[in-house]
């Protein structure tokens, strides 16, 4: 009998195995269901995402709708641009709640999550205690007469397809992808074992300070708190949450933009979330901390028009503190791309309305300063813990020293890939916008366009030391284009809308809802293969092989790991689900995770480097050469997974002039060993069989 079979990485999880050993292929076969029972999964499915978008929303909407309710009580905008702004000001308050109460003391743990939604709903319950169910009722019945009710439906359905595809494409992971999210998930789990910030990362990795980062950490903590769930699938799963909302804030600005035109913010919005792969695509990087910030800068933005447009202007200036401290917190590159579009604004906005008015300029420089000022007060707990660290000291160098011209020429060369995350046809409805905008003197839109120049010459200002140019990289601008590409082509749908309305008045905004939710569906099918299998590090097997380790191995063990060096051999990272070992396994390995590489401080002085030494140095030597074993030794390590040098017991022998260790080889992992000539690759005995069975 013959049996079909394909590659070994056709499949994420399990071998095809002859003889009760595993080969390094998979079974070729197809997959045919039952329709009735294909349709009871999809319900199941659909009952589980309601609820994890309840709990979602209760945790980053309410806190921020709350706020809204209180500081826009005479004035009302559209409930699509409420949402967008409660989430990105909900997002804004957790990482400044861990910061203020860790400075006077307090770590509160599931308080952090429970004390902004239950007070927001409270803050809710009391706002509206007046409301009756036939207000709501007669609400109703006027939006469906009204013209906003086709918009306003075409926004639910692409909302609704967002977060059915974002929950959807990750059903079958087992753990969130690639590098980023392994550290990601660890500083989320030393949040939640230390009920709040820490300054030591013991007992995963030997480090002791915490200058990186916390913002997308602490919303993961936040869900974990409020559902049991643990920090691995939490994870996974508010990655995808924020990955929804990072579009869902875009709407606000879009109707600031398009001057309040719905269809704009729905086009906008939908551009973004199903017709751009950018932001959908960060699920195989784990890019989270970017995502979170990019999540909350639209809303920012926002609030920059509301400077200008209201009189009320303590609760704008403090709410805008609040979101940019907040958003900093999320993702330090983010000031880096709001200062170029406050710049471009000013000129490309500004500019046009006032002219040579002096006292209009003094008036808005005056409340920027003001912004400026209570966003460093709200960031200076942290920029002080920064100050001094590794971190400072980077940011310090680029400003001491220039970047070599030949370098910052290397970091543009991205470019020519700009069509993979931003595709052709949106570049040239972007084009097409902009140059819309100028004919029309629409100088708002227009200054989108310098907003984009602004963010490409950012790296180019290494050559000039200009400050925190030499943290920046195009591949960070880059996979941030969606948003002015979808705040572009958002303000195109809504002029091509009224021009369609205006040809045929009744049937105009049900033929272009109709338009936009084929092309919502449309996008839709083309993200549910968004995942890409070579970004998976971890699978169920892995979880499994975790078990066994910490089961059978000694707890002082330390395992050895596979890496690889970065930034011209500066640093290193780890190439497998060996990284994830001292989370998952509870066991120590030689890999930390690379926020602690570069940023923190080791308990030992020397870690750091000797960390990179070790990946160099197997890179030239086999872990089983008499070199690679010597320094095997010399690190202490008492577990890795071995090519060659096996015993009949599946184990391999170390031997030097000290101690002889016996490395034990978990089942259901693959190492790889990398030389100079060559790459061996071990595929281990079943999973559940011990190496001494």
């Amino acid at each position: 009998m013959v049996v079909g079979a394909g590659p070994g990485d056709a499949y994420l999880d399990g071998a095809l195995y002859r003889d009760h050993e595993p080969l390094d292929a998979q079974m070729a076969f197809r997959l045919v269901y039952d329709p009735r029972w294909l349709v009871v999964d999809l319900l199941k499915a659909s009952l589980a995402g309601l609820g994890l978008l309840s709990v979602a929303a209760f945790f980053y909407l309410v806190p921020g709708y709350a706020l809204l309710a209180y500081l826009w009580q005479g004035e009302s905008f559209p409930w699509p641009a409420r949402m967008g702004v409660a989430a990105g000001l909900s997002l804004a308050l957790y990482p400044l709640l861990f910061l203020w109460t860790d400075l006077v003391g307090l770590h509160l743990g599931p308080l952090y999550a429970w004390i902004p939604a239950i007070g927001g709903l409270a803050a809710l319950a009391w706002r509206y205690r007046r409301w009756r169910p036939r207000q709501g009722w007669d609400g109703l019945h006027r939006w469906v007469r009204s013209d906003t009710f086709w918009p306003d439906l075409a926004f639910m359905v692409v909302l609704a397809l967002v977060f059915a595809v974002r929950l959807l494409v990750v059903r079958g992971l087992a753990a969130p992808m690639w590098g980023d999210s392994y550290q990601h998930t660890l500083i989320a789990q030393l949040l939640i074992d230390n009920r709040g910030l820490f300054g030591s990362w013991e007992p995963y990795v030997p480090y002791r300070s915490l200058t990186t980062h916390f913002g997308f950490p602490a919303t993961v903590a936040v869900f974990s708190w409020a559902t049991g769930m643990g920090s691995v699938q939490a994870t996974l799963l508010v990655g995808q949450i924020l990955n929804g909302l990072a579009v869902l804030t875009l709407y606000p600005l879009t109707l600031r933009i398009a001057d309040q035109n719905r269809w704009a913010g729905v086009g906008a919005v939908l551009v973004a979330s199903l017709l751009s792969p950018i932001p959908a695509y960060y699920v195989n990087w784990g890019r989270y901390a970017q995502l979170a910030g990019q999540a909350i800068l639209p809303v920012a933005l926002w609030l920059l028009w509301e400077l200008v447009r209201k009189d009320e202007l303590g609760k704008i200036i403090l709410l805008s503190g609040v979101v940019i401290s907040g958003m900093s917190l999320a993702y330090y590159r983010m000031v880096f791309y709001y200062v170029p579009f406050v710049l471009a604004w000013l000129i490309g906005w500004g500019l046009p309305q006032w002219k040579g008015n002096l006292r209009q300029w003094l008036r808005i420089g005056a409340r920027l300063a003001l912004v400026a000022g209570i966003s460093l007060v709200l960031f200076l707990p942290w920029g002080r813990q920064v100050a001094g660290g590794r971190l400072a000291t980077a940011l310090e160098a680029g400003v001491i020293s220039s970047s070599p011209a030949e370098q910052v020429w290397a970091d543009y060369q991205v470019w020519r890939n700009i069509t993979f995350f931003v595709p052709v046809l949106l570049l040239l409805l972007s084009f097409a916008a902009l140059v819309w905008s100028l004919l029309q003197q629409r100088w708002a839109v227009a200054a989108i366009g310098l907003w984009v120049l602004g963010l490409s010459l950012l790296v180019a200002g290494r050559l000039i030391r200009l400050p925190g140019a030499n943290m920046m990289q195009n591949f960070a601008i880059l996979i941030a284009l969606y948003i002015p590409a979808a705040l572009l082509v958002g303000w195109l749908v809504g002029r091509i809308s009224q021009g369609i309305m205006g040809w045929v008045s009744k049937a105009g905004p049900g033929a272009v809802g109709a338009m936009l939710a084929i092309a919502a569906f449309w996008g839709a099918l083309g993200q549910l293969r968004i995942v890409n299998p070579s970004f998976v590090m971890v699978t169920r097997p892995d979880f499994r092989a975790m078990a066994w380790i910490r089961q059978h191995t000694p707890p002082d063990g330390r395992f050895l790991v596979e890496g690889f060096r970065i930034y011209g051999g500066r640093s290193a990272v780890g190439a497998d689900a060996g990284w994830w070992i001292p989370l998952l396994a509870g066991r120590e390995n030689t890999m930390p995770p690379q926020y602690a590489l570069l940023n923190e401080e080791p308990s030992d002085a020397g870690y750091t480097q000797r960390v990179v030494n070790l990946v160099a140095h197997l890179e030239t030597h086999s872990p089983v050469s008499p070199e690679g074993i010597k320094a095997l030794c010399d690190w202490g390590i008492t577990q890795f997974t071995s090519a060659r040098g096996r015993d009949e017991s599946g184990r391999a022998q170390c031997s030097c002039s000290l101690q002889t260790h016996w490395l034990i080889v978990p089942p259901s992992a693959q190492f790889t060993v990398r030389t100079g000539w060559r790459s061996l690759r071990w595929i281990p005995r079943p999973a559940g069989q011990a190496p001494d069975e």
